[in-house]
């Protein structure tokens, strides 16, 4: 018994390990006197077989290219096995006229992940995008792919290569609403491409006091906000609020190579009549951003 417990114990574990590469399965086989009921199975590699003994006497099971032997079975005893590599294999039943039974294994589809973290930036800050490839090739090449609000194609913007367990990660900036994508050529399968991942983006908005009941406000990113109004508000400590002062129309642009090539910076002098030391901030409200980017805020500052 204690050797029965052994083998199951081991072919347990050799599931665990592939759980990482597909959803494993478990597949019944009966063992009884005309033999092994169903006689043939189908198999992906990582799937699992249950053999249990449904006769009145003894049985095993014996597989030379697997290989495995199990112990000897009692009535109503089970024994297990994982397939770990692709073929068709034939067991036999020595305690059963050697009763054949086989088990056809496949290869597991390769498949490849992708998710990015954090999934909301701003403007100028970069995201991770990670992965694995299914099969958990070290060394392969994984193109990333990006394809940024208002384009109509992917394009590859890095290759990364494969660190063990299939494992990859890229660092990006995106500009703006960006959809990326990775794939992967492996030998002897075909092209596999990742689900798409979306990274939205927040513009940059500054804001900063130039002189008492000065301020200038600016919003930076890959377009235009000149001719959209931020919202200048005080917090109220006495109501636990945000209020709004005024609205700013953004004027004037500029542009600059920080904090990424091809910033546009869109930006704002004006004048508000309040006492020093009030927490403020600006406002870029979602009906002021387009479909390219998310509503933002500036840090807050004194007044």
């Amino acid at each position: 018994m204690l050797k029965f417990l052994k083998v199951i114990a081991a072919a347990t574990l050799c599931a665990v390990a592939f759980s990482s590469v597909a959803s494993a399965k478990t597949v019944a086989v009966d063992i009884s006197q005309v033999g092994f009921v169903p006689a043939n199975v189908t198999l992906q590699v990582g799937d699992q077989v249950t053999f249990t003994n449904k006769d009145t006497v003894n049985h095993q099971v014996v597989c030379q290219t697997c290989p495995f032997t199990s112990p000897v079975l009692m009535p109503n005893e089970t024994f297990s096995f994982t397939f770990t590599k692709a073929g068709k294999f034939t067991y036999v039943d020595p305690l059963n006229k050697n009763k054949k039974g086989t088990a056809t294994v496949s290869a597991v589809p390769a498949s490849v992940t992708l998710a990015a973290a954090p999934s909301v930036v701003t403007y100028g800050v970069k995201t991770t995008l990670s992965g694995t490839v299914s099969t958990q090739p070290t060394g392969a090449k994984v193109d990333i792919l990006a394809q940024a609000a208002g384009e109509n194609a992917y394009k590859v913007i890095a290759t990364v290569t494969t660190t063990a367990g299939g494992a990859f990660a890229y660092a990006v900036a995106p500009a703006k609403k960006t959809s990326y994508e990775a794939r992967t050529k492996l030998a002897g399968v075909p092209l596999v491409t990742s689900a798409a991942v979306s990274v939205m983006v927040r513009p940059a908005v500054g804001l900063s006091r130039l002189s008492l009941h000065h301020f200038k406000v600016s919003v930076s990113a890959a377009e235009s906000f000149v001719g959209k109004y931020v919202v200048f508000q005080r917090y109220v400590a006495s109501i636990g609020k945000w209020r709004t002062v005024k609205s700013v129309l953004l004027k004037a642009t500029l542009q600059s190579a920080v904090p990424l090539p091809g910033t546009i910076v869109s930006a704002s002098t004006f004048t508000a009549k309040l006492k020093n030391g009030f927490k403020v901030r600006a406002i870029l409200a979602p009906s002021q951003v387009g479909t390219s980017y998310l509503a933002a805020s500036s840090p807050v500052i004194r007044s």
